[in-house]
């Protein structure tokens, strides 16, 4: 019977338990682990009955190499590749990845632990069967098409896996033969299974994305004479579900790389709320992250085609980058000017509040600028967040953009901005974020 051979676990022969089905192996190395892929009709008890009865005459088949016996110059490239090496751990994870994990690739999988593989192995095989997939690349790969087949393992690794197993997985993702991909043969670095995982409410930081764990709610936006023009997006947990704050659910998706797809499948979602529930020529202000597009082009599709199936106009769309973003990502401009061929307009969320700085904004020129609620909170007292007010009037004034204050919740404060010129409002004096907009005569009725 013939078999395949690939490399898919590792152990160290320090371990007593184990030494002694290696009793030549030295431990000063670690070895891999090789199991043999059986044909389709092999059962899953006699493949494991024989992955158990060859690993110990695999393992002396794999020789230990002596380097210095290779050519100077190939010594690097060989120690890279040697089958029997096992992935080097990197940094923890949480400290080091956070760009966004792409739409399509492949995930590959190493384990350690020979307890664990039998699940691991099922796991990606159920699911790989499940969704179809032509080829299930043995096992320990799982090709991706699209982010919901990648979140959709991921979800039943978290959900099937001891917290303790992820931690001794260890995976890496691969992009090739796409043009996403910023080169071919692209790859992370071999990190722990763990570190795709979060958790928040109870719940995987995954799950809340694939199920869209959350709503929108629609906070307004009025114009001096307290007159309703648009209305802001705001993610908010679903009411039957545990309370979380929105800004924790965006930090740990972007600790783990799920960033862009959080960000659009909540930007998706505030586009059909506010189709459902307000009427055309209402401004609807939806927040975007920048640095979670990963390619301009292809991550904007979904929220281009959302826009299409909602029947929105796209001119009643102004898109935010949010206050955590940094305005000098690399394809800023590129991402406005893909916006405003639609026809869609930009704002700068809380301009003084660290990223969102002013100079920024002259060369981006949004056509809304927010005033951050820090400069807004007793503007009516303080003559230096007075200065700072005029100064943001005045520039944004040259490119003709349009300043919003945020955070307006006194009568004073609202009085202040008014006589100061400042054209739309926003803050609890004139409502909070609602799941369906409140009639204006109950929205002003305590003004």
């Amino acid at each position: 019977m013939a078999f395949n051979w690939p490399v898919n676990a590792s152990f160290s022969c320090s371990d007593k338990s184990r030494r002694a089905n290696a009793a030549t192996c030295s431990t000063s190395f670690t070895v891999m682990l090789i199991r043999p892929v059986p044909p389709a009709n092999y059962s899953r008890s006699s493949f494991f009955s024989l992955y158990r009865t060859t690993r110990a005459n695999s393992i002396a088949e794999i020789p230990r190499t002596d380097s210095n016996a290779l050519p100077a110059g190939n010594k690097r490239e060989h120690h890279k590749n040697l089958p029997g090496r096992t992935p080097k751990m990197t940094t923890p994870f949480h400290d080091t990845y956070n760009a966004p994990i792409r739409d399509k690739g492949q995930i590959q999988f190493v384990t350690e632990d020979l307890d664990t593989y039998p699940r691991l192995h099922d796991t990606i095989r159920d699911y790989a069967e499940g969704s179809g997939q032509d080829e299930p690349l043995d096992h320990a790969k799982f090709r991706y098409d699209n982010y919901r087949e990648l979140l959709m393992l991921l979800d039943r690794l978290q959900k099937g896996l001891l917290k303790e197993e992820t931690q001794t997985i260890r995976c890496r993702l691969m992009y090739s033969g796409t043009s996403e991909a910023d080169g071919n043969g692209e790859s992370t670095e071999w990190i722990p299974l763990s570190g795709l995982f979060e958790t928040i409410g109870g719940r995987g930081v995954t799950e809340f994305i694939l199920h869209r764990y959350f709503t929108t709610h629609l906070q307004p936006i009025v114009q001096p004479n307290a007159n309703v023009v648009g209305y802001e997006c705001l993610l908010r947990p679903l009411p039957e579900l545990m309370p979380f704050r929105p800004a924790e659910l965006f930090d740990k998706a972007r600790r783990i790389g799920q960033h862009s797809f959080l960000d659009r499948e909540a930007r998706n979602s505030a586009i059909h709320m506010a189709a459902a529930h307000l009427p055309p020529g209402t401004l609807r202000f939806v927040n975007f992250l920048p640095s979670s597009l990963y390619c301009a082009d292809s991550c904007l599709k979904s929220t281009f085609d959302a826009i299409k199936e909602s029947g929105t106009d796209p001119v009643d769309l102004v898109f935010e980058v949010v206050e955590t973003e940094r305005l000098n990502h690399p394809d800023m401009p590129k991402i406005f000017d893909r916006y405003r061929e639609l026809g869609i307009r930009l704002a700068v969320d809380d301009v003084g509040a660290g990223f969102a700085t002013v100079d920024m904004v002259d060369r981006l020129k949004p056509d809304y600028v927010k005033l951050d609620r820090k400069w807004v909170s007793r503007c009516d007292q303080d003559r230096e967040k007075q200065r700072h007010i005029e100064d943001v009037l005045d520039r944004a004034s040259r490119f003709n953009g349009v300043v919003l204050a945020e955070g307006v919740e006194r009568e004073q404060e609202w009085d202040y901005l008014r006589r100061a010129g400042v054209p739309l409002l926003q803050g609890y004096l004139f409502g909070r974020a609602q799941p369906v907009p409140a009639p204006e005569s109950r929205l002003f009725s305590k003004i």
